[in-house]
């Protein structure tokens, strides 16, 4: 079984093993979760269906499923899931811990500080600039498709999920609910925009509710994580792409959405990630006959 489960690509190795893990967890929990014959049936499922599409026939329709559809959906249950698990899993969030190390850092909040210099404009810019994250990975996988190189989009592909879901294993390890939660009486000034940065915010609430995904910042390691894809495949991409992530990281913090402390260990874990995911996917390919097709 283990034999087979590493014959196939890592991407979907990495499925299969993070939800049957969820499952094991929120059995372990069962006591105190809530409904989590749902969670369970929910994780086993995704396993299952991995292991399903592994084994149809490729064809245009099953090979979006399996290689764009599915991946997506998984982050997206992933982080639904994982949210809502937390508070049963892990009530102790550290957000005031956060709060020191920022302050032993720097000497100063810099949420706070950005709080005193808002204005509409940079409001309007910070929000949008946020958003691109969403859009990047995306970018790095079209390129790479319309290029035709399969084998090095499953490599991005295995190391894009891989920063997903440890940056979700951290949510678990250290929730914590960000500045815009934990300290929300301390803002002098509503982060209001001039066109779509209210519009924005208020979607992005709605959409995600309040989680404790704060610490590491799963903004900051994806968007450095596509971004050194990006150097490895385009220059030219990595140059059009830069500025924007590095206002989106900027954004991250004077949208209150994380901590100082946040931005480090995003930072920290997308190097991690490159590192080992590209150090795995070569250890593979070498023991599957440098082929990326399963045999």
């Amino acid at each position: 079984m283990l034999k087979r489960l590493f014959s196939i690509q890592p991407a979907f190795q990495l499925n299969i093993i993070f939800f049957a893990v969820m499952s094991a967890v929120v059995f372990i929990f069962s006591d105190k979760i809530y409904y989590f014959s749902n969670f369970f049936v929910l994780y086993i499922s995704m396993v299952i269906f991995q292991f399903f599409l592994i084994r149809v026939p490729e064809n245009a329709l099953t090979s979006f499923i399996k290689n764009i559809g599915f991946p997506v959906l998984s982050v997206l249950i992933a982080f639904d899931t994982v949210g809502e698990l937390i508070p049963y899993i892990n009530p102790e969030d550290i957000d005031m811990v956060l709060l020191k190390i920022d302050y032993s850092i720097l000497g100063f909040y810099p949420y706070l500080y950005f709080d005193k210099i808002a204005n509409p404009l940079l409001t309007e810019i910070m929000q949008i600039s946020y958003c691109f994250y969403y859009f990047l990975p995306f970018i790095i996988g079209i390129y790479l498709i319309k290029n035709g190189d399969r084998k090095e989009f499953y490599r991005a592909l295995f190391i894009v999920l891989l920063c997903y879901y440890l940056s979700y294993i951290g949510y678990i390890l250290f929730p914590a609910l960000g500045p815009r939660y934990s300290i929300a009486h301390v803002f002098k000034n509503e982060l209001n925009g001039l066109f779509l940065a209210d519009k924005i915010r208020d979607f992005l609430n709605s959409l995600e509710g309040i989680k404790r995904d704060a610490f590491p910042s799963g903004h900051v390691a994806i968007s450095l994580v596509v971004l050194f894809l990006m150097w490895k495949y385009s220059k030219k991409l990595f140059l059009l792409c830069s500025i924007p992530v590095l206002f989106l990281i900027i954004s991250t913090i004077y949208c209150r959405y994380h901590y100082f402390a946040d931005v480090l260990s995003g930072i920290f874990l997308s190097v991690v990630t490159f590192i080992a995911g590209n150090l795995y996917y070569n250890f593979w390919l070498s023991k599957n006959g440098n082929t990326f097709i399963k045999r």
